[in-house]
C-alpha cells in the first residue's frame, strides 16, 4: 500500500479563511452549482459550489468534493464581471474560472496544478441531487467573542507561525489553551473531511471563559517553514513558542495555560511539556503511547477489514511494510536504504502479482512494487518519528493530564488509553484522568458504521459530551 495512505490516512484539507475580491452587485452567481470534474477517462469527481451574496454585495462561497465526502472547503477569493467568475481555493492550489452560458450553466476550466487545466462545467440547481453533510456546530459570524489574526516566531527554528487568537469579550486575563494538530500539514482549524475540528473546539472553550490559540502548521496555510522536514520535536518547539507568545499577552493569565493535542498532536503535547514549564495542563484526544511504526501496523490491521480487504491481503501488506520500515531503521544512510528496499520489494513481486486483484487495488499495491511508493519513509520526520516511543515522553510529564478516546477509534486503537495512564503514572505523576467513550470514533464523533469514510458524512464535528468534559476538567484543574 502506498505510504501516503498509511501515514496520512486522515484527509486533511487546509483552509486559511475567506478573502473576497469585489464583485458585481447583481448576485447572478448566487446559488448552488455542481458538475463532474473529469480527472481521467476512468475517473471523475463530483464537485459543487455554494455561492451567496453578502450584505455588502460581495460574494462568499464554499466548495464540496462530493465523492470524497469532503464538504465546506472555504473558497479564498472570488472575482466576477457581468458574465464570468473566478474562484480560488489557495490551499488546494485550485482555481475555477467560468463564463455564463445562460442563467443556469457555467462553462469553464478547473486548474489545480499550474498550467494544467481541465474543462469543467457547472449547472445551477435549486437543491443538490445528492446529500451535503452540514456542520451545525461550526460557529458563524458575527462571533460572540474577540477574534484576532496573529503571528508569532519560533526564533530557534526561524519559523513564523500564523493563526487565530480568540478570547471572551471584556478586559481581563483569561486562562489560555494552545491547540496542537495531528498528522499531515494542517491548517489552524485542523480541517478534516470538511470538519473544522479546532474551530469548533476553540469556540466551545471560549464560550466557557478561555482564550485559545490555534495556528497553521509550519509550511501549511499562512505559516512559513517546511512541513516535510519537521519532526514531532520541531512541531513541539512551535507549540512551545505558541505558549511563550500567549504568556506575553496582557489578556492571558500566564499561570493558567495548557495544551490540547489531537491524534499525533497528543504525541507532540508531552514533548512540549518537557520543553516549556509554562505548560500547566495537558489534554490528549485520541492519543497513542506506542511508536508511529506500531500505530501504522495496528491501524492497517483494524481499518482494512472495514474496506473489505481479506486477511491474506492484510497479512502480505504487513510483511511488506514491516520489512521496509526495518530496513530504513537499520541502514547506515539513505542511499544504502534505497538499494536494500528495492531488493526487498523484488522479493514480494510474485506474491503481490498472485494476490486477490480486489485486495491489490484497495491496498494500492503496484505490480511490480515501486520504491517511490515507500520513499516517504525516508523523509527526515519519519526517521525521527517512526520508532520514537511516546510513553517515554509521557513518563516525564509533571502537569495534570486528561486523556480521552473513543472505543470505535480505528486509527489509534483505544487500548492506548490505558497505556497512556500507565506511562504517566510510571513517572510518579498521579494527576492523570482518562475516559473512554462508547460509540465514538477517532474524531470523537458519535458514529454509526464507525469507519474512516464515515467522518465526512457525520454532521457532528465533536461530541458535545466530550467538549463539556474537556471544559469541566480544565476549569477544575486551573
Amino acid at each position: 500500500m502506498k505510504t501516503i495512505r498509511l501515514i496520512a490516512i486522515l484527509l486533511v484539507i487546509a483552509s486559511s479563511g475567506t478573502v473576497n475580491a469585489q464583485t458585481s452587485r447583481s448576485g447572478k452567481f448566487s446559488g448552488k452549482w455542481y458538475g463532474d470534474l473529469i480527472i481521467s477517462p476512468k475517473q471523475r469527481l463530483k464537485v459543487a459550489f455554494e455561492i451567496w451574496t453578502m450584505s455588502n454585495g460581495d460574494y462568499d462561497a464554499v466548495m464540496h468534493s462530493v465523492d470524497q465526502k469532503t464538504y465546506n472547503i472555504l473558497v479564498d477569493s472570488i472575482s466576477s464581471s457581468s458574465d464570468s467568475i473566478v474562484m480560488i481555493v489557495k490551499t488546494l492550489g485550485a482555481t475555477f474560472s467560468g463564463a455564463l452560458v445562460n442563467d443556469t450553466s457555467l462553462n469553464g476550466n478547473f486548474e489545480q496544478a499550474k498550467g494544467r487545466q481541465k474543462p469543467f462545467s457547472l449547472v445551477k440547481t435549486a437543491e443538490f441531487p445528492f446529500p451535503i453533510a452540514r456542520r451545525p456546530q461550526e460557529p458563524k459570524k458575527p462571533y460572540a467573542y474577540y477574534t484576532e489574526n496573529v503571528s508569532f516566531v519560533n526564533s530557534q527554528a526561524g519559523v513564523t507561525l500564523r493563526g487565530t487568537f480568540i478570547r471572551p469579550v471584556g478586559k481581563g486575563k483569561y486562562p489560555a489553551v494552545v491547540l496542537i494538530s495531528g498528522s499531515g500539514p494542517s491548517d489552524r482549524n485542523q480541517t478534516i473531511f470538511g470538519h473544522k475540528t479546532f474551530m469548533v473546539l476553540a469556540d466551545y472553550l471560549t464560550r466557557h471563559g478561555m482564550a485559545v490559540l490555534r495556528y497553521d502548521d509550519r509550511g501549511a496555510g499562512e505559516s512559513t517553514g517546511n512541513f516535510m522536514t519537521a519532526t514531532t520535536v520541531d512541531h513541539a518547539s512551535d507549540a512551545s513558542a505558541a505558549l511563550d507568545y500567549l504568556a506575553s499577552r496582557p489578556d492571558v493569565e500566564a499561570g493558567s495555560m495548557g495544551v490540547i493535542g489531537h491524534s499525533l498532536g497528543s504525541d507532540i503535547a508531552p514533548i512540549v511539556a518537557g520543553m516549556n514549564q509554562k505548560t500547566g495542563f495537558m489534554v490528549l484526544l485520541a492519543g497513542a503511547a506506542i511508536s508511529l511504526r506500531d500505530n501504522i501496523i495496528e491501524q492497517c490491521e483494524t481499518a482494512f477489514p472495514t474496506m473489505g480487504i481479506t486477511p491474506e491481503g492484510i497479512a502480505l501488506n504487513r510483511r511488506i511494510l514491516e520489512s521496509t520500515m526495518q530496513i530504513f531503521r537499520d541502514s547506515e544512510n539513505d542511499s544504502i536504504a534505497k538499494i536494500r528496499v528495492m531488493e526487498n520489494l523484488q522479493k514480494f513481486d510474485t506474491l503481490v502479482a498472485g494476490m486477490n486483484p480486489a485486495d491489490r487495488e484497495k491496498l494500492e499495491l503496484s505490480t511490480p512494487l515501486k520504491y517511490k511508493d515507500y520513499a516517504k519513509l525516508l523523509y527526515p520526520f519519519m526517521r525521527c518519528d517512526l520508532f520514537r516511543n511516546p510513553a517515554d515522553d509521557l513518563a516525564r510529564v509533571k502537569c495534570p493530564v486528561l486523556a480521552l478516546s473513543g472505543d470505535k477509534d480505528l486509527q489509534v486503537l483505544p487500548h492506548n488509553l490505558d497505556l497512556i495512564r500507565k506511562a504517566v503514572l510510571s513517572g510518579g505523576n498521579t494527576h492523570i484522568t482518562t475516559k473512554l467513550y462508547p460509540g465514538k470514533n477517532h474524531l470523537l464523533q458519535s458514529c454509526s458504521r464507525c469507519t474512516i469514510d464515515e467522518y465526512g458524512e457525520i454532521e457532528e464535528t465533536m461530541s458535545p459530551e466530550v467538549l463539556q468534559d474537556i471544559v469541566d476538567w480544565i476549569l477544575m484543574t486551573i
